[in-house]
């Protein structure tokens, strides 16, 4: 009985929190600003793109000797490689075009990550709402324990009418004390996924948003598609450059102890007679096929998903009006067996039938909701905007 009391003095205290208020501090979230950091860090393949090879040398000091004489001889070297057939622009491309690609992947993430949090959220609100359903049955079922006491005692009532609704009541309070649990769990739920705590959330669970027309082309994961691709092509392009001579220019200057001196233009260059590339290359153009097949399925798959989604949200809601006449037509009918068990009209057995079948069609438009807002989940997975 004191936990019952803790944790509806936790619900009453707590400070309740809704949907928009939960993603506006996404951008705040440890694992959102762990993969952003990531992108960030292609930057430095960009810088490392444009920079150009540092030029190598050597200094040598040595001693020439033969037949009677000999001689001090100094010697220094200094070359340059040079970047040809435009192997720095396709470089810095390809890297440029790393990063977009990298960069839109983590707005698909972060896409995908609200779909998730959105998912976690109302599950957590269905649970709030099923224990308010709880806690009225508890109620109605309380304040029948207590009027079949009264007339128990007065000798109006059967014992085993009694003891129906005594159990009936004490039933309802398990129920309650269960629902209150898995209120508490989905709650835990959701404050891992944020990454602080969350005592409670408020929002209107029968409030269903507008699936709107995604335009598949511009979503961030079909575009990095593109981007990728853009940067393999760029890369080949780099690696077939560096499949021609590679060249570098370099002075040379010697000293000689007897005041001779020597100085020289050096050209070094590279003999491309193994064809060191070829499996750069060849692995490069299959990625790109791979990627190209890749956007293809996911586009098509995407409209798929979404015209499953569609049909399907669209058959939820035509139920829900079905059903909300059914919902009003067994309330009404609660009510008039509650006045006729009161009026011995009926049976307990039979009020409590009639009770179970208001409950449980309220259960079952919440199902329906639940599944609701499972589809526009999925709806934001597949590149829905809120």
């Amino acid at each position: 009985m004191h936990y019952v009391i803790f944790i509806l003095i936790f619900f009453v205290f707590a400070k309740a929190e809704t949907f928009d208020e939960i993603v506006s501090r996404i951008d705040n979230n440890p694992y959102i600003l762990s993969n952003k950091s990531l992108v960030e860090s292609y930057e430095g393949k960009i810088i490392k793109a444009k920079s150009f090879s540092n030029p190598d040398g050597y200094i040598q000091f040595g001693r020439l000797v033969g037949g009677n004489s000999s001689a001090t001889i100094t010697e220094f070297y200094i070359s340059q490689p040079l970047k040809l057939y435009n192997q720095r622009k396709y470089n810095i491309e390809s890297a440029v075009s790393e990063k977009l690609y990298q960069s839109l992947q983590f707005d698909s993430f972060k896409r995908k990550y609200l779909s998730v949090l959105y998912q976690s959220f109302y599950e957590a609100l269905y649970n709030k709402e099923l224990l308010k359903i709880a806690e009225n049955e508890a109620n109605l079922s309380k304040e029948f324990f207590n009027f079949t006491e009264k007339v128990y005692k007065l000798g109006e009532a059967s014992k085993l009418d009694f003891l129906k609704a005594q159990r009936e009541y004490q039933l309802s309070i398990s129920k309650l004390n269960q629902q209150k649990l898995l209120y508490l769990e989905s709650l835990k739920s959701l404050s891992s996924l944020v990454g602080y705590e969350i005592k409670d959330v408020e929002g209107d669970f029968y409030h269903v948003r507008d699936i709107k027309t995604i335009d598949f082309l511009s979503l961030p994961e079909i575009k990095s598609f593109d981007e990728k691709i853009k940067s393999l092509q760029a890369l080949e392009k780099y690696y077939k450059a560096l499949s021609y001579p590679q060249i570098s220019v370099g002075v040379i200057a010697k000293e000689y102890s007897n005041d001779k001196y020597e100085s020289g233009l050096v050209v070094n260059f590279t003999l491309p007679v193994f064809y060191r590339n070829l499996g750069e290359i060849v692995s490069v153009k299959n990625q790109k096929a791979s990627y190209t097949s890749l956007k293809d399925y996911t586009v098509n798959s995407l409209k798929i998903k979404y015209s499953s989604i569609l049909e399907s949200y669209k058959s939820d809601l035509d139920l829900i009006s079905q059903l909300n006449e059914s919902i009003e037509t067994a309330k009404n009918e609660l009510n008039l067996a509650e006045k006729s068990y009161k009026l011995k009209t009926i049976s307990l057995f039979e009020f409590f039938n009639i009770k179970a079948l208001y409950f449980e069609t309220l259960k079952y438009k919440l199902e329906i909701y639940k599944h609701l807002h499972q589809l526009y989940s999925k709806y934001l997975e597949i590149g829905g905007s809120l």
